[in-house]
């Protein structure tokens, strides 16, 4: 998530987490599923109503499996390859309207796509609540939509094995109403009130980066101990590269004012990660245990 005329990228760091030379080192075994089961996420018999074929024959399962839905057949890899394909959409309808208005000075569809695809108090104020979702797949500047595509395809793939994918695509769009909600209280609410600086109200956030860091959050708390080669350089744990990214965000939107950086809806991310790891999977970890 950032502002959207800026050049920088807030998530450049995080996207470092895992590249060709950051590779993640001694991954543990899920900690919430039984050995083995990782090929369409984590199904436990045990904790779902379907008894698959345990009373009622092979023939249960079978008609089970025909009446999934289609996020229910969807994999892990086509669910995070949907999702950066839908971005890479939206990034072209970007540049199309950046276009037209410098080459024939019509900004209609430019108007239209912040309007619609931009996270700002006014736009909510105005009923546009779709605006807590579409952001999610809405950049501008093609290396900020690169780095959050590349964070997505390195962690997300692992996630959705273990949540399943349409839990995954759930959590993927919880994430951005949670970060784009925090974000516009703080910059149309909170930052007013206490600045008596207004403008912020009227200022456009746009990008995966309130889903992203909750992603690389859930990850944490799952694999907190999983080693991290932050900067290419320094093998840090995830729990702990997670906490000074977050402190980061935390200092810059009580600190800064003038920020290019959305900090307020990464800290929005990083809560529905906790929250999510909190109240849905610690839980059925501790059942399992």
């Amino acid at each position: 998530m950032r502002f959207f005329f800026s050049s920088s990228t807030p998530l450049s760091s995080v996207a470092r987490w895992k590249s060709a030379g950051m590779q993640r080192r001694c991954l543990p075994e899920p900690r919430f599923g039984p050995r083995g089961q990782q090929t369409r996420g984590v199904r436990w018999e045990k904790y779902t109503k379907a008894n698959y074929g345990s009373r009622r024959g092979n023939n249960y399962r079978n008609n089970y499996n025909n009446r999934q839905s289609f996020f229910d057949r969807l994999t892990p890899e086509a669910t995070v390859y949907t999702i950066i394909a839908l971005n890479g959409a939206v990034f072209l309808v970007w540049q199309s309207a950046k276009g037209r208005s410098n080459s024939f000075g019509d900004n209609s569809l430019i108007n239209w796509m912040i309007k619609n695809f931009t996270t700002m108090w006014v736009n909510l104020s105005e009923g546009r609540l779709w605006t807590l979702v579409t952001p999610a797949f809405s950049h501008v500047d093609s290396m900020h939509l690169l780095i959050n595509m590349f964070v997505l395809y390195s962690f997300g793939i692992d996630l959705a094995r273990q949540l399943t994918p349409k839990r995954f695509l759930a959590f993927y769009l919880g994430a951005a109403v949670c970060g784009n909600v925090i974000s516009a209280v703080i910059r149309g609410v909170v930052m007013p009130m206490s600045s008596g600086d207004h403008r912020a109200k009227a200022q456009p956030s746009l990008g995966a980066s309130t889903s992203i860091v909750g992603i690389t959050t859930l990850f944490a708390c799952l694999y907190p101990n999983a080693t991290l080669m932050l900067f290419m350089v320094v093998p840090v744990p995830a729990w702990l590269a997670t906490v000074g990214f977050v402190g980061w965000d935390l200092y810059g939107v009580l600190r800064s004012r003038n920020t290019k950086a959305d900090g307020a809806g990464h800290l929005g991310g990083a809560v529905a990660g906790v929250a999510y790891y909190w109240f849905r999977l610690r839980p059925l970890i501790r059942r399992i245990r």
